[in-house]
C-alpha cells in the first residue's frame, strides 16, 4: 500500500479517509499492489484472524470524480 503523502487525491475528504482513519480500519481506501484503488468494504473475523473484504473502486465515494476505469482494473489484476 501507498502512504497518503504520496497519493493524488481528487478531494480533501478521500485525502483525510486514506490518511486519519485508526487502526486496525486504516486505511479503508488503498491503493494495492498493482495499482488499483480499492476500499475495503467488509470486516470478517475467521480462526486465522481479522479478515477484510476489498472491492476495487472506479469513483472517488465522496466528490465522484472517476479514479480508474473497469478495463484499466482488469488489466492490472491477474487471477
Amino acid at each position: 500500500m501507498s502512504d497518503a503523502q504520496d497519493e493524488v487525491f481528487c478531494c480533501d475528504t478521500l485525502k483525510s479517509v486514506v490518511a486519519e482513519l485508526p487502526e486496525p480500519v486504516a486505511p479503508t481506501i488503498y491503493r494495492a499492489d498493482n495499482g488499483v484503488m480499492m476500499m475495503v468494504v467488509g470486516l470478517a473475523q475467521t480462526e486465522e484472524g481479522l479478515g477484510y473484504l476489498d472491492h476495487a473502486i472506479l469513483h472517488c465515494p465522496f466528490c465522484g470524480t472517476k479514479l480508474q476505469d473497469a478495463k484499466a482494473i482488469a488489466e492490472k489484476v491477474s487471477h
